[in-house]
């Protein structure tokens, strides 16, 4: 025991880590957990968190405003000192107007920065055709196009934006703390210590990335199962072709019978996920060639799935009309929980994908995430010529698909599927396939956010309604409420039972008051009448 305590005193600890016992204890795993259990917080409890950072950011900008007026005025001159005391009162009003207006300073904010992304977006697409080379070019066409979609996803949608900006940062706290405090166990040896006591976040994120690595003999074996390559390449597309065709087909005569086992089923056997996923793991890799064919093999099954349920759709009349089945009406409404799930199911299948521990919770992928019904719905509301909801299914699609290859993108980066070696040497040709993909998930989530805001603007005033009915028939009433339906610019009454109905002008005014806006409302009063049998 004593020759092991002198020799852990001979050790040269960095200056933090000599305070770090148990080992595990250094600044890189402290720094770990606090980064996850700010992110835990936040996601955890949104609306405190919020109040919590706006009333820090707000409070540091008008603190940091004050000081700075106080610095010019004691000691800067006259010239300098009147734009040092315009920046410090803006950085107050700004900190004050963040405490007091959150929602509306937030949403001024977001749209400055919007407008400064769309200047700055225009002005590098501009320099980038005038200077840069092609090769350089074709890259910044792409950074530029991010920006300025974005700028315009900023300006439209602000509340959005924050609440998603809220999110992905909490949620790379936490990843990054995890990174961190697994980093911090495994490499507290006392020769790492140094190293983890200096090194930064960046610097940990690095390293940690740099040691990630499934190794070429896994890697290939995964890709064999992703791409349609030689040997035997056309007998692999030939069996994709017939389970695509296969499922499509299970799917949309299920859609026709609006039988949801039936179409669980025609998911279990899809293999439209197999090319978006291997377009994921191409990104990540720089694989151009395997890229290609998988978008090309997405493009060519999205068209046949379409083309073989708008043939089904001819020949084989819906059971069910169209626009009551609910396999339809649940698809052609997508919203950001969509997005949501798609994401979520990229993010599992890429991992049941590398890790063969979990490779048999692929099937339970396939449900979760739907990829042949939304394009069997496209079909037969084209026959059917509803091309409006057959856009909203479409779009369904569009967003399971940008999802899926951005989290299996993340996935298969954190997981050493790509090796941070290859990473660095095809990074802008990653970045800019990645940046195409999340541009086109900013355009997606325009639709999406606005479908879910009117979803729950219609939940709210639905609710509203309920509510203002029950107390304007009051406690002691002997009517019953039968039915209410609302609608943007209306509310519908249903009731049943004995006695007066109270005045409608009543409900009329407290539904306006309550709702915010004119509506006009409708009652239907339908006696009840009861027959009884001659006791006689």
């Amino acid at each position: 025991m004593g020759t092991e305590g002198s020799q852990h005193q001979d050790v040269d600890h960095g200056p933090l880590s000599a305070y770090g016992y148990p080992f595990w204890l250094n600044p890189t795993t402290i720094k770990g957990t606090l980064a996850a259990a700010i992110g835990l917080f936040v996601l955890s409890t949104p609306d405190l968190s919020g109040f919590v950072l706006r009333i820090l950011i707000g409070g540091g900008l008008a603190i940091s405003g004050a000081s700075a007026v106080w610095f010019a005025v004691v000691t800067l001159h006259d010239r300098q000192r009147r734009s040092a005391v315009l920046q410090g009162i803006v950085s107050v009003v700004a900190g004050l107007a963040l405490v007091i207006y959150p929602a509306r300073t937030l949403s001024i904010i977001v749209r400055l920065a919007a407008v400064y992304l769309a200047v700055r977006g225009i002005a590098t697409l501009w320099q980038g055709y005038r200077v840069l080379p092609a090769g350089r070019r074709r890259l910044d066409v792409v950074r530029a196009a991010l920006m300025v979609v974005f700028a315009g996803v900023m300006f439209f949608i602000p509340a959005a934006i924050v609440s998603s900006l809220l999110i992905v940062g909490a949620g790379l706290a936490v990843i990054v703390g995890g990174i961190m405090i697994g980093y911090g166990f495994n490499h507290a040896g006392d020769a790492d210590l140094m190293e983890l006591d200096t090194a930064s976040i960046i610097g940990i994120i690095k390293s940690w990335a740099a040691g990630q690595d499934l190794g070429d003999l896994r890697r290939e074996e995964i890709a064999e199962g992703l791409y349609f390559e030689p040997p035997d390449r056309t007998g692999k597309l030939v069996a994709w072709w017939v389970m695509l065709l296969l499922s499509v087909s299970i799917a949309t005569f299920a859609i026709l019978q609006d039988s949801t086992a039936v179409v669980i089923g025609a998911m279990l056997i899809a293999p439209l996920m197999t090319p978006i996923v291997g377009a994921a793991a191409a990104i990540v890799n720089g694989w151009s060639k395997r890229m290609i064919a998988s978008f090309a093999l997405i493009v060519a099954g999205v068209a046949g799935a379409i083309g073989l349920a708008f043939i089904i759709g001819v020949w084989a009349p819906p059971l069910v009309p169209l626009t009551s089945n609910s396999q339809v009406t649940s698809r052609i409404s997508p919203n950001v929980i969509d997005m949501a799930i798609a994401i979520a199911a990229g993010a599992a299948g890429a991992f049941a994908i590398v890790d063969k521990r979990v490779s048999d919770s692929i099937a339970g992928v396939a449900i979760a995430v739907a990829l042949v019904p939304p394009l069997g719905v496209v079909g037969l509301l084209l026959q059917e010529g509803m091309g409006a909801d057959a856009l909203g299914a479409f779009l369904l699609f569009l967003t399971n698909l940008v999802s899926i290859i951005l989290a299996a993108t993340l996935v298969f980066f954190l997981t050493g599927f790509a090796p941070f070696d290859r990473w660095r040497a095809h990074r802008d040709q990653i970045i800019g396939t990645l940046g195409t993909v999340l541009t086109a998930a900013l355009v997606i989530l325009i639709p999406l956010t606005l479908t879910a805001k009117g979803i729950l603007a219609s939940a709210s005033t639905q609710s509203t309604a309920n509510r203002t009915v029950d107390e304007w028939l009051g406690e002691d009433t002997t009517l019953r409420v039968v039915n209410v339906t609302s609608s943007a610019d209306s509310v519908s009454v249903v009731l049943s039972g004995e006695g007066a109905v109270p005045p409608v002008d009543d409900l009329d005014r407290q539904l306006e008051e309550r709702i915010g806006r004119p509506v006009t409302v409708e009652v239907e009063y339908v006696p009840t009448v009861i027959y009884r049998s001659d006791d006689g």
